[in-house]
């Protein structure tokens, strides 16, 4: 598969932030950006720079974003990086093909389903036992040896350079970290790393004595250095791993040398699907965001088609009854979540009649236009035999595109870094069902479908999506915020396309949430004082939730790439 090395490409970026606060909806979002040449929107402004550098010096869209992700890892520490995984997914213009690559973090060999049994919910969330294995540094590099241009050690330069000279720290990521102080103050010795690396030991200042901005050195440098160096080796057969492995050992946990030198990238098909005359292209599981965007799309297609005898967009933008049908939608797709969906290398996954047409009818006939129906009534039609994050999507001229969505699950992950490299580990191990039919952190429920074994990709709610008209990329978005990332993607493209939005005006719309368990509507502001006594006579439980996802979109037009970050995010795009 090859790329054009002079593209015009849009790159979008979020992080999930848990227990922080996030801007409203109803705040303004930073005005459109178009460029001829190539656009880049990320979540921190520095990691767009990151991506056009790398346009500059002739890179491809692929070359572009694996700069942006390594640049997050020091940009963004509390929400994705080296400690962490994520799903790639890539449409080929050209050749009018697509490709997903899924370098999810894997549990350990020595994983059972039962080691949580005693520990409690904190052992799968916080601490050593919580890590699974890495696939961060894996999936970009094997994206940049089979699809990129240019070196690594080329590609890693803007992730050194902010490591190396430091960073100012902007209003997200002090709150964000202002706000882990505040979580982890008693236990800063257990800690210590994260404590001392990236939280100051409880000191951040905005700026120096003398007034100059205080800049933030990255302790993540010695492992961009070596990977620059050393090549993806360094990571799963060298120093890395080897340091990584030595400190979860002396803190209780699973993981060995051979965990690290056992992972790989998977190479998927990705799920397709129609929408109003375009092709979707979806991460298919262990994401279950493709699955459910596509669930729900087809649901809502043929409402329109056998029940509101018209389009979705004469109800109104967030009219009670177009947000009635949303989350109706939404609540059978998180019930099959629930009950089929897991690591499909383990499990049976029936995916082609989840995301079918047919299956979409039968459900559909359940749906009223003005009442909800009971729990037991969402999904599972099918006979049953007894949730930090951050999102990068690209576009170029062609119409070839990248949509990525990478993790390392809740805020700093399980709290452990690696003493020598500074790399901040993922808690994933808690996005398995650690007690099939018990919440998890995000209070989703799962089957033993997704349950705790060796080796096996825990579920997750990634939903990087491409939307594909006459061969080329039109639509590319994705999201970053747990359950919410389904929800908020299938919002955005909804706006963009039913509603004609731009990618600012799709992004800067409030949002609502349902995924079926717990049986709440959540209403961004000001949703919750607007349509809320409305939809409360329709049977919804509604409460108000203005920490909703942090989306990004971008939209090819006759004009040229238009493309938005999330206000709720203070991302800013760049360009040439």
């Amino acid at each position: 598969m090859q790329f054009r090395t002079t593209m015009l490409i849009t790159i979008l970026i979020a992080s999930f932030l848990p227990n922080q606060r996030l801007m409203l909806a109803a705040e303004p979002a930073p005005p459109p950006h178009s460029w001829k040449q190539a656009a880049v929107a990320a979540d921190h402004p520095v990691a767009s720079e990151a991506g056009v550098e790398m346009l500059r010096q002739g890179g491809n869209v692929v070359d572009a974003a694996v700069a942006v992700g390594f640049a997050l890892s020091v940009l963004r520490p509390a929400s994705s990086g080296m400690g962490g995984g994520g799903f790639m997914v890539i449409w080929d213009a050209k050749n009018r093909q697509s490709i997903a690559l899924d370098y999810r973090e894997r549990a350990p060999l020595a994983a059972t389903r039962d080691m949580y049994a005693e520990g409690g919910s904190k052992a799968s969330q916080r601490g050593a036992l919580a890590v699974a294995v890495p696939g961060h540094v894996r999936g970009l590099c094997h994206a940049l040896q089979k699809f990129g241009t240019l070196p690594l050690s080329t590609v890693l330069q803007p992730a050194i350079r902010i490591a190396k000279d430091g960073v100012s720290l902007d209003a997200h990521e002090l709150a964000v970290r202002r706000s882990s102080i505040q979580s982890t103050r008693r236990l800063s010795k257990e800690f210590s790393g994260l404590w001392t690396g990236y939280l100051g030991s409880g000191e951040l200042p905005e700026t120096n004595d003398d007034g100059t901005p205080f800049l933030w050195k990255s302790p993540q440098l010695p492992a961009l250095e070596l990977l620059a160096r050393d090549g993806v080796d360094s990571f799963y057969r060298g120093p890395i791993a080897e340091s990584i492995v030595s400190h979860l050992e002396s803190r209780g946990g699973l993981l060995t040398l051979e965990d690290f030198r056992q992972m790989d990238v998977v190479e998927r098909r990705p799920l397709s699907g129609d929408f109003d005359g375009m092709q979707i292209v979806a991460m298919p599981p262990p994401s279950s965001g493709g699955v459910a965007i596509i669930e729900c799309l087809n649901i809502l297609t043929w409402l329109e088609k056998n029940k509101l005898n018209g389009r979705l967009e004469t109800l109104g933008h967030n009219s009670p009854k177009y947000l009635h049908l949303l989350a109706e939608a939404l609540k059978h797709s998180f019930a099959d979540r629930a009950t089929w969906l897991g690591d499909p290398d383990f499990v049976d996954i029936p995916v082609s009649r989840l995301t079918s047409p047919e299956y979409a009818a039968k459900l559909g006939q359940r749906i009223s236009l003005n009442a909800t129906r009971p729990l037991k009534d969402y999904g599972r039609y099918l006979p049953i035999n007894d949730g930090g994050t951050s999102h990068f999507s690209i576009i170029d001229a062609a119409g070839n595109a990248v949509a990525c969505t990478e993790t390392i699950n809740t805020v700093f992950g399980s709290w452990e870094v690696d003493p020598e490299f500074g790399i901040v580990l993922n808690n994933e191990m808690d996005d398995f069902a650690v007690r099939p039919g018990e919440p998890n952190a995000f209070g989703l429920i799962q089957s033993e479908a997704s349950a705790v074994g060796p080796r096996r990709k825990p579920l997750s709610s990634m939903s990087p999506t491409i939307l594909v008209r006459d061969g080329k990329a039109v639509f590319v978005a994705g999201a970053s915020g747990g359950p919410r990332i389904i929800s908020s993607t299938l919002q955005v493209l909804l706006n963009m396309t039913r509603f004609e939005m731009s990618p600012t005006e799709a992004l800067s719309k409030p949002r609502i949430h349902h995924q079926w368990l717990p049986e709440t509507l959540l209403l961004e502001s000001p949703l919750d004082t607007t349509v809320a006594e409305k939809l409360q006579s329709f049977g919804h439980a509604t409460a108000k939730r203005d920490k909703q996802a942090v989306s990004q979109a971008a939209r090819f037009t006759s004009k040229g790439l238009e493309a938005a970050s999330d206000a709720r995010k203070h991302g800013r795009g760049a360009g040439f």
